[in-house]
């Protein structure tokens, strides 16, 4: 659905609420404003208008906020704002409400941002077509990725790296590998990862298998089993690492278990 400027005035779809757990559409919409229209509003969920022409001015908190065309305002839960539709060239916006876990995040987004006019357009033709409220849904969690994916990148490698080492520890896993697999420089991927845990990648991967290989030795495999489970080859070299991360060999630490 297209909807051309001349035919829009104002339009409320009030979505069915499904109560999805992260990001829930409410309501969209979208208005043609005549010149200088002002609105004050409180809302206890999250909304978001989207300026496809135009331009106008939001108020809140004591502070103004110009918006122009391929800007968009954000009101927060428990927000008191107002905004106005300029005197010569008046917007027309659409608009979207939700609530849910991850809408908490967008008290990190400055009162006025970008994103893609092409996604909000798409958000709002949602409105005649079945099921509306999870293809909304869905289109929200690309505008969150959108809204968030540069401050998220980094975080986003930490945690790609814990779950690769999680998953394959019992593999001859080296950072070179690891970094290849992320399409990463393996300097960039080391520094990266001491500045956001405190520990080298190598370091975490030793961390884990440690942690893994005392569960082993409590269920009752031996020594030589219990390094090859943990992606050791060498047994010797396994101990070595053992009695230095808990300051006992792994034998000792069977013994004192069994106690």
């Amino acid at each position: 659905m297209f909807y051309e400027a001349e035919d829009w005035e104002t339009h409320d779809y009030i979505q069915i609420n499904r109560h999805f757990s992260d990001l829930n559409p409410i309501l969209l919409g979208y208005q043609r404003c005549p010149a200088g229209h002002q609105h004050e509003t409180i809302r206890n969920y999250t909304l978001i208008h989207y300026v496809v022409s135009g331009k106008g001015v939001l108020r809140k908190r004591g502070n103004t906020y110009p918006v122009k065309t391929g800007e968009a305002f954000l009101i927060l839960p428990g927000e008191l704002a107002s905004y106005e539709a300029d005197g010569k060239d008046p917007w027309y916006y659409e608009w979207v409400g939700f609530d849910g876990a991850l809408s908490a995040r967008f008290a990190e987004l400055p009162a006025v941002f970008s994103f893609s006019a092409e996604l909000m357009r798409e958000i709002v033709s949602t409105v005649s077509m079945p099921m509306c409220e999870y293809r909304v849904a869905a289109l929200l969690f690309r505008m969150y990725a959108e809204l968030f994916e540069s401050s998220s990148t980094n975080h986003h490698y930490v945690r790609r790296v814990k779950d690769y080492i999680h998953a394959l520890y019992m593999r001859p896993l080296r950072v070179e590998e690891i970094a290849e697999k992320l399409n990463l420089d393996r300097r960039y991927l080391s520094r990266l990862f001491k500045q956001k845990t405190g520990q080298t990648v190598q370091d975490y991967l030793i961390s884990v298998r440690m942690e893994e290989a005392k569960r082993r030795l409590a269920q009752g495999y031996s020594v030589e089993e219990s390094a090859r489970l943990c992606g050791y080859e060498d047994s010797f070299n396994f101990s070595k690492m053992f009695k230095r991360r808990f300051g006992v060999s792994p034998m000792q630490w069977k013994k004192r278990i069994s106690k």
